[in-house]
């Protein structure tokens, strides 16, 4: 994997790790005809090829994007996420406008961080395992869709999460959630893709203990036993599963919610509720929506995964950013209907 050559210089001494990409040696479309005219410009597209599908549809992106008319400088593999993350700053210091980001969840929250509050827009080719940010913005999940999608769309701003200073723009969640992604890997990830979550969720189900949470918001404050505590900003929080009939990643809010109290019978009716979109109604969902909160644990710091990710502990403070972060949408889009 060679050093890709961008078109933009780099500012001397900007990282103190080299970049693990490669740059495709076509992937620069000046043949293209410029049909995503409403995308500002320069446009950098960068593929995480460790997310699920990265690494095997890297030159595959680049045709669909090629191919719906999208003029990029530069196109960029990259290993992981942090090299995402430190690709996607030096291509903004170095003036990108539009960025094009495909992988999973995690690539695109932590890439988001850097993005928000600036005038540059983000674009999703969704290649991970759940793509629920992609389904939050009316993304089509299958490459060429989203390509002809990002080429026809348009801008709009959306609301981010911030959990003790960290983005997040779908979900932070506290509980069975959290030990499931500890136990899955990339392997079984790849292999069963949305089904490794109820896979290995029902070896970790039998061992695992009710938490014992304090929810402390301007709305509402109390505490609770529950195997699962959710914290939604987008529409969706995995996959296909919506966090309330009417979330959307434009309503300033965050929704909380847990899945019943410290019995399985309990977290089993509550999360067949929430898949049938009739959790808000019931008491022990203790449903609210709210700019901001805080999450303590009585007994030891929790983890909690943030947007696929296990980056933070209890205890938690997370406030909305409404409007923060300026992403490409469908023509059309009504974020509480996607």
């Amino acid at each position: 994997m060679s050093s890709s050559k961008s078109s933009h210089s780099q500012p001397d001494g900007q990282f103190d790790q080299p970049i693990e990409e490669r740059t495709d040696e076509h992937a620069t479309l000046s043949d293209a005809q410029p049909l995503a005219a409403q995308l500002p410009r320069p446009i950098t597209l960068i593929i995480n090829t460790r997310s699920r599908r990265g690494k095997a549809m890297f030159d595959e992106a680049v045709t669909a994007v090629k191919g719906a008319g999208i003029p990029i400088a530069e196109a960029h593999a990259v290993k992981d996420k942090a090299a995402s993350e430190r690709l996607l700053r030096r291509e903004v210091e170095a003036g990108a406008q539009t960025v094009i980001l495909g992988g999973g969840d995690g690539t695109l929250s932590g890439c988001a961080g850097h993005l928000v509050n600036t005038p540059v827009a983000m674009a999703v080719l969704p290649l991970g395992t759940g793509n629920t940010l992609a389904r939050s913005l009316g993304i089509p999940l299958d490459l060429s869709g989203a390509a002809q999608t990002i080429a026809q769309g348009h801008i709009e701003t959306m609301d981010v999460g911030r959990v003790n200073g960290r983005t997040f723009l779908n979900s932070v969640t506290l509980g069975l959630s959290a030990e499931i992604a500890h136990a899955l890997d990339g392997d079984i990830k790849k292999r069963l893709g949305l089904l490794a979550w109820p896979v290995v969720g029902g070896r970790v189900l039998w061992r695992h203990r009710a938490l014992r949470l304090k929810i402390s918001s301007a709305e509402r404050s109390f505490s609770v036993r529950t195997h699962q505590l959710v914290i939604s900003n987008g529409r969706y929080i995995a996959g296909p599963v919506a966090a309330a009939p009417d979330a959307s990643v434009q309503d300033s809010c965050l929704r909380v919610f847990a899945l019943g109290n410290a019995k399985r019978r309990s977290l089993a009716v509550n999360t067949l509720r929430l898949l049938l979109g009739r959790h808000v109604d019931y008491d022990e969902s203790r449903y609210f929506a709210t700019r901001a909160l805080r999450v303590q644990s009585a007994l030891r710091a929790v983890d909690a995964d943030v947007d696929g990710e296990i980056n933070e502990k209890t205890p938690l403070d997370l406030e909305v950013l409404p409007g923060a972060l300026r992403v490409v949408v469908p023509r059309g889009f009504e974020a509480e209907s996607v």
